[in-house]
């Protein structure tokens, strides 16, 4: 189904009712499987850089980037205004500790959709500048059809902290498709940001678990490695940079997923 028609038909009931009736129809990822390791999920799974995967996203993209949609998320377009407002939030109080400037390093961030969604409230801002560090064909084509004076694309976090006065980085729905996750939690914290943002990312009740996640065919056929990361490892890496927010559940996953933000105690 092209993403304008998805779009449309999404608009037609509220997100309420639509998350609801999803799980019968087909609209809901799913996990199954307790695997004892990262490989043993990955070699059970489609993996993520199919071809598939990259062109639904980029005509997701591309949609809201022509004006046929307002924003989109994972490959779904949505006709109407909606905001993350965990995410907003911490944004902006970020932005408010640095008077009015906002520099995210978005890792793993597609084409900037996070971005996209929340860009008519951010142009309020005296300074605003978004960086998606992704993978390489991402990042090649982000530069090539998606880059404007405020959203660009490189391949290393390096890159990112170099081309940009990055004061905040995010990671929205991307550590749990990571095989060492906390190694780049960790190399993140030693760059010092003033802030880290984690965001829709599930948490195991003790522990974590290794699952396999399978997206809807309505999206498109996928199925990959997840982790369910173990949150007081989490809170032990991000400790160090200062003050941790209460964390917050995510308005559009299912019960499970996370999001915090660890911050500097001083203003920077």
């Amino acid at each position: 189904m092209k993403p304008v028609l998805k779009a449309l038909i999404t608009d037609l009931l509220p997100p309420l009712v639509i998350r609801r009736l999803s799980k019968f129809v087909g609209r809901r990822n799913s996990w199954s499987g307790h695997y004892s390791n990262w490989a043993s999920a990955a070699a059970a799974s489609s993996g993520y850089d199919g071809a598939t995967i990259f062109e639904s996203v980029r005509s997701a993209a591309a949609a809201v980037r022509d004006g046929a949609a307002i924003w989109e998320r994972d490959a779904i377009c949505f006709p109407h205004e909606e905001y993350n407002w965990h995410l907003l939030a911490c944004l902006m109080t970020v932005a408010a500790r640095s008077k009015s400037a906002l520099h995210v390093l978005d890792f793993g961030g597609a084409f900037g959709s996070s971005y996209m969604q929340h860009r008519k409230i951010l142009s309020a801002l005296r300074e605003c500048s978004w960086t998606v560090v992704e993978q390489e064909r991402i990042v090649a084509c982000g530069k090539t059809e998606f880059s404007t004076e405020i959203l660009s694309f490189q391949d290393t976090l390096e890159q990112g902290f170099s081309a940009k006065p990055i004061n905040v980085v995010l990671l929205s729905s991307v550590l749990q498709y990571l095989e060492n996750p906390y190694e780049l939690l960790e190399k993140i914290a030693a760059l010092a940001p003033s802030a880290i943002i984690i965001d829709r990312t599930p948490l195991a009740l003790t522990g974590e678990r290794i699952a396999i996640q399978h997206v809807p065919r309505s999206i498109y056929s996928a199925s990959y490695p997840c982790r369910f990361l173990d949150k007081a490892r989490l809170e032990a890496v991000m400790a160090p940079l200062g003050r941790l927010t209460p964390w917050f559940a995510s308005q559009v996953d299912p019960v499970g997923f996370w999001g915090v933000m660890s911050y500097a105690g001083e203003d920077k």
